[in-house]
């Protein structure tokens, strides 16, 4: 994407994105780019994409357009640079923000590279030592600030490392303390990880720590013995809000504490301060997906049950109708009509059970003549009142097929529907199998006589509740028979599809990985088992 920067004139400091496709008008139309300038025609100049090239041409403007000072004269190319004159106003062609600087990629032999240290390695150089530990124990705060850990684990690692850094005796981390209310979380450690001996917490210091929002070194009573004891004190803070306070006691051997020592505390403070507000958004995040997954959810069945109570509502009146004038003929059509619907409620209901359910599958060799011979006669009412014909074309020498039965059966009537579904009047929906020896896999074809599905509705045909069949559709189907197939070790994909038609392929292998039948899953949340991401529903 390019921009037009207005550099000159009542605009001056506007921008404006140009998207790729997209014709741009620069005037004082409605139509064109928002801007002021009265010296620009109503219809000035106008900007066309071609590929990769922008060209502007002037529209017989009064002020005429110039391009770096040059008046143009039709179509012209437009460089990353070029300065667009339109009445009092300049523009500025530009790049897009992410290619303003060409990177060059040079593969080199790696016996030329010469690594002179790698980061971890032992430092002989021990004039700084003092400030290397520093330096070290900051970069352990920025990879556990980065660990996968939750909450409670990291305050814990980050105490420890706090313990380290300070050569404290203990530590107190206070997170979400507020003046006059109970902390959301409070924990303690000792740098002798053995010790249970109760801490001396200075509240006082905390609170002055957390109204102040920076660090502070103290000395107060301690009820261990009689002589003050000396604490740090540093806010865990992160875009200018004070997450917590942690509070160091440090040991009476190693109590005198320099502002170095102090600005490394309020540094690790704050990698943990916006550590803990990363984990917050994470799980924000998280809760946030699963409800629009929801909605979108509720949404889509919602729509599918909609139009089903519809169908429905309409052959109960029609046989209601019917009923009334002793009409068999209207009664019968008004009869199709709700056995449809109520072919589409159980359609429904199975692929929902199957979308949420994932139970461990007993895998047996199956003769795949009899389950196919099964699913034709499951389907007799839908290929007559679609008018398509269902044909089954099995090798003589088909081996039996290693697969769970149940669910086989669910994912070849779901295959078999969108195909009958596909077809038009008279047609013909094929169901080939074939084995290959060599790779040992087996291949389950089904073909309608269809025109085909559209290309972007393709692209998206394994997300939840897109389909191509419009309100006769809920989305699932697909989405359930390829889950049953990855569960088999297989796969399910739109193999071929063209104005001919359209042919879904299932593979299976002739070996599936063994399963331990007592190894049963638990239900998969909906944006979970499945890896896909919910899409907008296409009906």
């Amino acid at each position: 994407m390019r921009f037009l920067h207005v550099i000159e004139g009542p605009d001056s400091k506007a921008a404006f994105a140009l998207p790729d496709l997209e014709p741009q008008l620069i005037g004082r139309s409605t139509e064109a780019l928002p801007i002021t300038d009265p010296s620009v025609s109503r219809r000035h100049a106008e900007m066309t994409p071609d590929g990769k090239n922008w060209f502007i041409r002037d529209l017989e403007s009064t002020n005429g357009t110039l391009v770096n000072d040059e008046a143009i004269e039709g179509r012209t190319l437009l460089q990353p640079g070029d300065r667009i004159k339109c009445g009092s106003s300049v523009f500025l062609f530009d790049r897009t923000p992410d290619d303003r600087i060409p990177i060059h990629t040079m593969e080199i032999d790696p016996t030329g590279i010469r690594i002179i240290h790698r980061h971890g390695d032992d430092d002989t150089d021990h004039g700084r030592g003092r400030q290397r530990d520093q330096l070290r124990h900051v970069i352990a705060g920025t990879e556990l600030a980065m660990s996968d850990s939750d909450q409670r684990e990291y305050l814990e690692a980050c105490l420890d490392l706090i313990l380290a850094a300070t050569g404290g005796r203990s530590a107190v981390v206070i997170v979400n303390a507020t003046s006059g209310s109970k902390a959301d979380l409070m924990l303690a450690r000792h740098a002798d990880s053995a010790s249970l001996a109760p801490i001396d917490l200075n509240r006082t210091l905390a609170e002055v720590v957390r109204q102040e929002g920076t660090s502070i070194v103290a000395e107060s009573p301690s009820t261990s013995n009689a002589s003050n004891q000396r604490c740090v004190g540093a806010p865990l803070r992160s875009r200018e809000q004070t997450r917590g306070v942690v509070v160091v006691s440090l040991d009476e051997t190693s109590a005198q504490t320099n502002q170095l020592d102090l600005e490394l505390l309020h540094v690790l403070a704050g990698q943990a301060g916006m550590a803990l507000e990363q984990r917050l958004l994470v799980n924000q995040v998280l809760v946030n997906s699963r409800l629009a997954a929801m909605g979108e959810t509720v949404a889509a069945i919602s729509h599918g049950i909609k139009n089903i109570l519809q169908g429905l509502r309409g052959g109960t009146d029609a046989v209601a109708m019917a009923l009334q004038r002793d009409d068999l003929e209207m009664a019968g059509r008004g009869w199709n009509v709700l056995a449809r619907n109520l072919d589409r409620i159980q359609s429904l209901t199975m692929n929902m059970l199957g979308f949420v359910r994932n139970r461990a599958f007993d895998i047996e060799r199956v003769n795949l003549a009899e389950l196919t011979t099964e699913a034709k006669e499951l389907l007799v009412a839908q290929t007559s009142r679609a008018d398509v014909q269902l044909e089954i074309e099995l090798p003589e020498d088909l081996p039996p097929v290693p697969l769970d039965a149940s669910a086989m059966l669910q994912a070849l009537l779901n295959l078999l529907s969108n195909a009958i579904d596909a077809s038009t009047a008279g047609g013909v929906v094929t169901l080939r199998a074939s084995y290959d020896f060599e790779k040992d896999l087996f291949f389950i074809d089904i073909e309608d006589s269809g025109g085909g599905i559209d290309p972007q509705v393709r692209e998206r045909l394994f997300e939840p509740f897109v389909t191509s069949k419009g309100q006769r559709g809920t989305g699932l189907g697909l989405v359930v028979s390829r889950r049953i197939l990855e569960q088999h070790d297989g796969a399910l994909e739109c193999h071929e599809s063209n104005a001919s038609g359209t042919v879904m392929r299932m593979t299976l292998p002739g070996n599936p990985t063994e399963r331990d039948p007592a190894d049963t899953d638990s239900p998969d949340p909906l944006d979970g088992e499945l890896g896909v991401e919910f899409g907008e529903p296409e009906h």
